[in-house]
């Protein structure tokens, strides 16, 4: 070994370090047992019982855990108070940082956030930004979003659960920091430039975070900028347990981006399978006035038939008659005259009968022709087409506004459409 190594410090492994850490600072008098003031913030239980916190004092933040055999002992906690919270100092090995592992907790009061979280709470609801009457309905059918988020996996959510259940819905990002000084200004101009889109709906989202991270969403600017917007906002801030003012001031909110993408597609998902019960309800009429006109038409064939056939019988009856009298008498000349007479006779019966037969099928066409008229898909086959909205059949535009879906059944398969303008008769 060198003079210069040996000289040197000494190398531990990490492992090693930390539990070195650990040892020192558990053998230290003031760190074993001390008291630490502060605001509580980024409150979160585990699954196994233990409560994990932080105790923040403007820039400087402590690491706090408390284990879940005391947690039934200490005070109910939430973001914003100000407390005194005393226990010693540890080392997570794991992550390689220090905590104080919490045993008495003393409320000392509320912080400095938590007090302005209450103030604008109360000045917004005295306002009304709050109120129910306020709020935008939120269209059945959106077919333009604008999504107010930062890069990130809420945005991935959201747009990945709408593209998979309704791909046909248009996406506009717009983009803005969600956290840091000054971000409640980038939120507020996004939502402005929102709301000058041409969209249905606008999404404000972001994923979870702190305390801290998550307060420009409770700042006077977010909130303004919701309730002056010219479309309906939903929001999607935090975890699912995070709430917020914007979230009061929205006209919905969910506890995650995902939910409110279902929200979107839910509409679609149930229009679509309203529209394949019309189609079958609509096929199913159309099979039985089709089913009624064809029974009619074959009535009438029958009963056209039968009159024509009555009718040769009684001709050829009457022929019949008068060639038996003519035969009972003798003079040859009467005879000779009147066979020519019934001679004559019988071509007038014949192409009487003739010309009755050819219109009694020229009435047969002429029925079967009003039949096709009347049938309800027959006009589909000279280029119209039957427009449907709502699963009804529209005679009246004037019944319809713009912006509205219609679907149009040709001879030969359908289509959708957006009504652009109604022109009403006068």
């Amino acid at each position: 070994m060198s003079a210069q190594q040996s000289s040197g410090p000494r190398v531990y492994s990490v492992k090693d370090f930390t539990a070195r850490l650990a040892r020192l600072f558990a053998t230290h008098t003031v760190l074993s047992n001390i008291a630490v003031q502060g605001e509580v913030s980024d409150l979160h239980p585990f699954g196994n019982g233990h409560l994990g916190f932080r105790l923040k004092e403007e820039q400087a933040v402590l690491e706090c855990i408390a284990w879940a055999d005391r947690r039934g002992e200490l005070p109910e906690l939430k973001n914003g108070m100000a407390v005194i919270a005393s226990g010693s100092i540890g080392v997570r090995q794991e992550r390689g940082c220090y905590q104080l592992v919490v045993e008495h907790i003393q409320p000392t009061g509320v912080g400095a956030l938590f007090l302005l979280y209450e103030r604008l709470k109360e000045t917004f609801r005295t306002e009304g930004l709050f109120d129910e009457a306020r709020k935008r309905a939120v269209p059945e059918l959106p077919r333009r979003v604008a999504l107010v988020s930062a890069h990130g996996k809420a945005a991935d959510d959201f747009v990945g659960t709408l593209a998979r259940r309704s791909p046909f819905v248009e996406v506009t990002f717009v983009e803005t920091h969600v956290q840091g000084l000054g971000a409640e200004i980038e939120i507020a101009t996004a939502i402005d430039r929102a709301s000058r889109l041409d969209v249905d709906v606008i999404v404000l989202t972001r994923g979870g975070g702190s305390y801290e991270d998550l307060f420009p969403f409770n700042l006077e600017p977010v909130i303004r900028a919701i309730v002056r917007a010219r479309h309906p906002v939903l929001t999607a801030i935090g975890h699912s347990g995070d709430h917020h003012l914007a979230d009061d001031a929205a006209d919905r909110s969910f506890g995650t981006p995902s939910l409110v993408a279902e929200h979107i597609a839910q509409g679609w998902v149930l229009a679509a399978r309203r529209v394949r019960e019309a189609e079958r309800a609509l096929a199913r009429a159309v099979r039985a006035i089709v089913l009624q006109a064809a029974h009619r038409a074959d009535d009438v064939t029958v009963r056209l038939r039968h009159a024509g056939e009555r009718i040769t019988t009684r001709r050829r009856q009457d022929l019949s008659s008068l060639e038996m009298r003519l035969d009972r008498r003798s003079p040859r000349q009467i005879v000779t005259a009147r066979r020519e007479r019934l001679l004559t006779l019988r071509g007038r019966i014949e192409t009487c009968a003739v010309r009755f037969v050819n219109a009694a099928e020229r009435a047969l066409e002429r029925a079967g022709a009003r039949l096709d008229r009347v049938a309800p898909l027959a006009p589909l086959a000279r280029g119209y087409a039957i427009v449907t909205h709502g699963g009804k059949a529209v005679r009246d535009a004037s019944l319809l506004r713009p912006g509205e879906e219609i679907d149009a059944r040709f001879e030969r398969g359908s289509a959708s459409a957006r009504v652009e303008r109604v022109v009403r008769d006068e």
